[in-house]
């Protein structure tokens, strides 16, 4: 049987869980520095332990399950989404960095998208669109969050691109012209994978390369920059278990409504 054909049952098998095994959120972060990111992420959890499936962490906050992934680039992104999402872990949320692409942007705002465009070369064996959505509310309610520790959010027009490296001056001003604010590898093939397996999708970005200005990683930052960086870094991992507890919260009532409606 091809993967693309397993059932639900097929994947908890695999990985030896139950019901109550299946996380809250998974929390999917896309960055070169994977070890130093994940030891990072991790302590502020409980009871971590790693999956069946290599790198991948569960772990605990307070009463809800998160699962923490750090996968650089749409093709791994997508194989952690598809196995969570489709065992019915109801939201994916996205963090990382991202590259700016429109006047006034600078490293260290989060771009917080609500819809991205798939040039990805994954997101269309999904069955998605050149424009794939993320889910609003939790976005609006992401950017509160975000708003309250001082961070400036940007909600314009996202593409996700195949590859970091293959991104000239002239294709930055290209999708300038576009319209597109923010680029990353990663958001719309994890909101299309998780939309397949109808799971929602949160993107937080912390704003890096300032791509309409040709510069990238490589491009010393001034210090007020780089602690901005670092301020939108640590802020999107807090939030995004702030989205663990709320939705743990929501699917606990629900159980409870459940019940109540079945007595």
């Amino acid at each position: 049987m091809a993967i693309l054909d397993y059932q639900r049952h097929h994947w908890m098998t695999a990985l030896g869980w139950s019901d109550e095994d299946v996380p809250d959120v998974l929390v999917l972060e896309g960055t070169w520095w994977r070890e130093r990111a994940t030891k990072s992420r991790l302590a502020l959890l409980t009871d971590v332990t790693e999956t069946a499936f290599p790198e991948i962490y569960v772990g605990r906050l307070g009463p809800a399950r998160v699962a923490y992934c750090c996968a650089y680039g749409a093709a791994r992104a997508v194989e952690v989404v598809h196995v969570l999402a489709q065992i019915g872990t109801p939201l994916i949320v996205q963090i990382g960095t991202c590259g700016a692409l429109q006047p006034g942007l600078a490293t260290g705002m989060v771009a917080v998208p609500t819809k991205a465009i798939a040039r990805d070369g994954v997101s269309e064996t999904y069955g998605a669109g050149e424009l794939v959505d993320l889910d609003v509310s939790w976005s609006d309610w992401a950017v509160k969050s975000l708003k309250t520790r001082g961070l400036t959010i940007t909600q314009g027009l996202h593409l996700t691109w195949t590859t970091l490296f293959a991104q000239s001056d002239a294709l930055c001003a290209q999708w300038t012209a576009e319209g597109i604010h923010t680029v990353d590898m990663e958001t719309a093939a994890v909101a299309a994978v998780a939309t397949r397996f109808g799971a929602k999708t949160v993107a937080m970005m912390a704003t890096w390369d300032i791509l309409g200005e040709s510069k990238t990683f490589l491009d010393p930052v001034s210090p007020a920059a780089a602690q901005a960086l670092t301020a939108a870094n640590s802020a999107t991992w807090e939030v995004a278990l702030e989205l663990a507890r709320a939705v743990a919260e929501e699917r606990h009532l629900a159980i409870v409504d459940g019940c109540r409606g079945a007595a």
